[in-house]
């Protein structure tokens, strides 16, 4: 079905920015110019009112002010006519508009609770705090931040967004271990190890799972695997902490022989 400014009658529109950029209304996606795809992505992130000058420098910041004020004015007029607006503008500011619902919200309240299961302050396990929407967490757990775009604002947005990622798969990774579901532990564990393969703690993760499960082959395996990488990229050593993890866990095998 072709897109019309007559759809969205009732459902607010939903804006994507985790993964890639796509506004949708009804089910559908609404087709929205390059600027306007920027300009939204910047209101929706600023969190705040923004006025017209400080937009249209961040949005263009090669280009005089006049020029820049020009290429804003082109992009609110070209913005989709909806049943409401996207964006609320005055002579001299903007804000998105509350009627649109985007997946930021979403996907922070989503990694703020795996984080918290593994705290000190009080463990949980994920049937205790379910995850609202499998759906919904899985693309959290796995998308980066408009990963095709690289304006500095939206760089140090999804930095932020990526590190959370990788520490709330490290604690899933720990709580289902607890809870022995190593399979999903492993999951989260290989997903933080992919997301940054130099993260050393990520990979701690895959090695402590296959541990609790038995396979300490399979967690000298990946130690190996690990001190290779490091050294070839950075010239280092895994931790002494985690050498000792493992020489602990091959000494016992010894033990028990």
């Amino acid at each position: 079905m072709e897109w019309s400014d007559e759809s969205c009658p009732h459902d607010p529109p939903h804006l994507t920015l985790m993964g890639s950029f796509d506004l949708r209304c009804e089910g559908k996606s609404v087709p929205i110019s390059p600027a306007g795809q920027r300009l939204l992505s910047l209101l929706v992130l600023s969190r705040r009112t923004l006025t017209r000058e400080y937009t249209a420098e961040k949005l263009w910041p090669d280009a005089t002010g006049i020029r820049a004020a020009g290429c804003l004015r082109s992009a609110l007029w070209r913005l989709p006519k909806l049943n409401r607006p996207l964006v609320i503008a005055t002579p001299s500011t903007l804000q998105v508009s509350q009627d649109i619902e985007t997946d930021l919200v979403s996907t922070e309240d989503i990694l703020y609770r795996a984080i918290s299961w593994s705290q000190p302050s009080g463990r949980h396990s994920p049937q205790e705090m379910p995850l609202p929407d499998v759906e919904l967490a899985d693309q959290a757990l796995s998308s980066d931040l408009l990963p095709e775009a690289w304006d500095e604002w939206v760089i140090v947005e999804r930095e932020r967004l990526h590190q959370m990622r990788l520490h709330a798969l490290e604690s899933l990774a720990c709580i289902h271990r607890s809870a022995g579901h190593f399979g999903q532990a492993l999951d989260a564990a290989l997903r933080a190890v992919a997301g940054e393969p130099l993260r050393e703690s990520a990979h701690r993760q895959v090695i402590e799972t296959y541990l609790a499960e038995g396979n300490t082959g399979e967690a000298i395996r990946h130690f190996e695997e690990l001190r290779h990488l490091l050294h070839a990229e950075l010239g280092l050593e895994p931790s002494p902490p985690l050498c000792r993890r493992v020489e602990s866990a091959v000494g016992a095998i010894r033990i028990r022989q």
